[in-house]
């Protein structure tokens, strides 16, 4: 997703934050445990480790993704805030321009992937 917008009305998202925290973390919560509830009645190791290897892979694609649509908020905005020639110039990183870098679609699939991969390993650690 290519960052369309780089201008906002001052950092609103900075009252929705803390509003939206507690959602987001019940639900890598119940990923987790939804995950761990599927895995653990699993017998099949090959049906693990495909998914093992699609999760990671899938991690690896949307690590891709995060750092390209930074750079290109980056590259829109005219440079880092270390830069005079930048938008962001002096404002640091969390700012009403940057708030997509940190919570936007792939970081959210990002951290869930991760919970999955979590639960793999502390299952196969039980065995």
């Amino acid at each position: 997703m290519s960052p369309n917008v780089i201008s906002g009305n001052g950092n609103v998202a900075i009252l929705v934050i803390p509003l939206l925290s507690p959602i987001f973390i019940l639900s890598i919560i119940l990923t987790y445990k939804r995950i761990r509830e599927i895995f653990s009645s699993v017998e099949n190791k090959k049906f693990t480790s495909i998914f093992l290897t699609v999760s990671v892979l899938l991690s690896v694609l949307l690590i891709y993704l995060i750092i390209h649509y930074t750079n290109d908020l980056i590259s829109a905005l005219g440079g880092t805030p270390a830069n005079p020639e930048s938008k962001i110039y002096r404002f640091g990183w969390f700012n009403q321009y940057t708030n997509s870098l940190f919570f936007n679609v792939y970081t959210y699939l990002f951290i869930h992937l991760l919970s999955s991969i979590m639960v793999i390993f502390t299952i196969s650690k039980k065995e």
